[in-house]
């Protein structure tokens, strides 16, 4: 029975530090962090594409738009049942090809995460977090044209308004190697210059698996939809009203010690469940360092 035991602990461990370390958004996975333990990473983004999605989801062609950032994201188990996340675009740059490039920090994301079903190791992966996003970045950047300086656009680094989100997950291992996953998440949105945005939600699937020691691959599937549609198109895309989209996605994770570990991401953009509106469709490429402190299960018994 002890043996049993020991190695549901072990299946556990590997499931908790799996669904943390390859997943991307804001713990989107049914495990919470262990009290005392953390995990940090770093990763640079880049992102480019010329296929604007009107706000109505018209496609049109323009000038490429491109985007580059440098993101960090942290998890902390502030105790057995409670998580705390940090995440923020630390410098991102903003730049069509015809125009300057404006620099800027992005907005600050701070959410609570509650697995209500945990005692110590012991662990149902269902969890829910609320969280805020501050806009910390720069609500106005304006980018001169190369051609005619005397022309701009506003490319800001951030939204510029308060964004208040609501999330559920339930993750599902299946064997040692394999799990499965699914979220939905609410955002409220206020108001930027007296404009209200539209609400969003977000559902979303992942599939991981662990073939190897120490190496980890995953697949997510994620669509964002609106409660309405946008009564600002002068905005454009730059505050991401009543913005919808797919997003497909295939991640690589490898440990190469016991805290440090690289992560390789591709994005693709799409419209399969919905139209896509308000936004440059395309893929981009994400390359990522990780530090973690794993929680000790023999230290804490």
């Amino acid at each position: 029975m002890l043996k049993v035991a020991q190695k549901l602990n072990q299946v556990i461990y590997i499931f908790i530090i799996f669904m943390f370390i390859v997943q991307s958004g804001f713990g989107q996975g049914g495990w919470a962090r262990q009290k005392g333990s953390y995990f940090t990473k770093l990763d640079f983004t880049t992102f480019s594409s010329n296929d604007y999605r009107t706000p109505s989801g018209l496609a049109l062609e323009t000038s490429k738009f491109n985007q580059k950032a440098v993101n960090f994201y942290g998890e902390y188990g502030v105790s057995d049942k409670l998580g705390l996340i940090v995440a923020m675009p630390l410098l991102r740059a903003n730049a069509f090809e015809t125009t300057n490039t404006m620099y800027g920090p992005g907005d600050l994301r701070i959410d609570v995460k509650y697995n209500p079903f945990r005692i110590r190791e012991y662990v149902f992966p269902l969890s829910f977090a609320i969280g805020a996003e501050i806009p910390t970045g720069r609500r106005n950047a304006f980018a001169s044209a190369k051609d005619n300086p005397l022309e701009s656009i506003n490319l800001p680094t951030g939204d510029g308004e308060f964004n208040f989100w609501a999330t559920t997950a339930l993750s599902i291992p299946i064997g040692r190697m394999l799990y499965v996953s699914s979220f939905f998440a609410y955002n409220k949105r206020t108001t930027y210059d007296s404009k209200q945005f539209k609400d969003l939600y977000q559902v979303g699937f992942e599939l991981g698996v662990n073939p190897i020691k120490n190496l980890w691959l995953n697949s997510k599937l994620r669509s964002q939809f609106t409660t309405g549609d946008s009564q600002f198109p002068e905005l454009g895309f730059v505050r991401g009203d009543a913005t919808s989209f797919t997003v497909i996605s295939g991640e690589l994770f490898y440990r190469f010690t016991d805290k440090w570990g690289v992560s390789v991401t591709y994005f693709s953009g799409n419209d399969w469940l919905g139209k896509a509106k308000n936004l440059y469709l395309g893929s981009y490429f994400s390359v990522g360092v990780t530090y973690e402190i794993p929680y000790d299960f023999e230290k804490n018994k």
